[in-house]
Formats: structure tokens, sequence, C-alpha cells
């Protein structure tokens, strides 16, 4: 019966000195804390991103009032943000909305900037043609220079004024794929020169 109580005291002295020196070594602490955090690690105010192609032409800048990482998912938020995509034509795209995120390029996904709230996309050339699209979210690819959303939309140029249910957009080859849906067909209205 001693022997017992010496064993059954033995083991738990020794898992109380084990717990002691788990508990206060510091690698072991580190292992073990917040790793499923996703705190951020930067975040920027008032700033800009350039991003250049190979040829060292500019593809696009990224600015906004606030950009916040977050590490775990790799991605940055954006309060304010404007974008302008620059390289793949003769006039640039500028896309402004309130909120945003841009997901960086990974093996599993292309870099995408995803906008939402009030978003709207302007074009406009020298002579005064111009085209803008308003919609409640947009998705842009920049190295495709394309956009698509399923949320409504609404596109005036110079020429016309047209609501689609959603829209895919290629800003380099300025070609439009306007979507409808079982409640929102798409409805165009032909805007007369005397009447702009």
């Amino acid at each position: 019966m001693t022997g017992r109580k010496i064993v059954t005291s033995s083991s738990i002295v020794l898992f109380a000195i084990a717990l002691s020196w788990f508990l206060e070594d510091p690698i072991g602490y580190s292992l073990s804390g917040n790793v499923s955090r996703n705190d951020p690690d930067l975040y920027m105010l008032n700033a800009q991103i350039k991003r250049f192609s190979n040829n060292g032409l500019l593809d696009y800048q990224l600015s906004a009032d606030r950009f916040t990482h977050f590490p775990l998912t790799n991605l940055t938020t954006l309060v304010m943000p404007n974008l302008v995509l620059l390289s793949k034509g003769p006039i640039p795209w500028e896309i402004k909305a309130e909120q945003g995120r841009l997901m960086s390029k990974s093996p599993f996904r292309e870099e995408i900037v995803e906008l939402w709230s009030n978003v709207s996309a302007y074009k406009e050339k020298s002579n005064g043609q111009f085209i803008k699209i308003e919609s409640d979210s947009l998705s842009v690819f920049p190295d495709k220079n394309y956009a698509e959303t399923n949320e409504m939309v609404y596109i005036i140029d110079n020429n016309a004024a047209t609501t689609a249910a959603g829209l895919r957009a290629d800003f380099e080859l300025n070609t439009f794929v306007f979507l409808s849906s079982e409640s929102h067909r798409v409805n165009t209205i032909y805007i007369s020169s005397g009447h702009r």
C-alpha cells in the first residue's frame, strides 16, 4: 500500500513538473498562442500602390484612405479605394468605391480587387466621349483588364443608358456583356443628340 502511494505521488509530482515546464516554455507558448487569429499585421493611411508590367509599363495604381493587411488570409481591406487601370489602352479606367479588398495572386487564384458600396467606373476620351458604369459591387481582375458583377448595373454613355442584372466587361477590348435574370431584363434607352 505504501508503494502504491509513492508511485501515485511521484506520478502527480512528475505531471506537475512537466505541466509547469510546458506552461513556462516560450517556444511552446509561441506555438500554441493565437495561431488561429487573423489580426492585421500592416496598415497604411492615404497610401498608393503601383504595379508595373514586365515591360516596365504601369499596369495600375490603387490608392485608398486606408489599407489593412491580414496575413492569415493574405488579403487587404480597403477604405475609399480608387483603382486606375492604365497600360492596356490609351485611356485609363478609373474605378471608385466606398469599400473593397485586394486579394493577392496565389497558386489558387488570380489577383482580384473586389469593390462594393457605390461602385463607379469611368472612362472619358479627349473628344468628350465617355462611359460610366455604376453598381453595388464589382470584381476587377487587373491582369486581364476585366471586371464583372452579378448585381444590378447602370451603364451610361453619350448615346444610351442601359440597366442590366449583371455585367462582364473587357476593358481592353471595350466589350460589354449585359446579363439578365428572371426579374430584371436588359433595358437600353437611346439618347438623341438633342437631349444630351
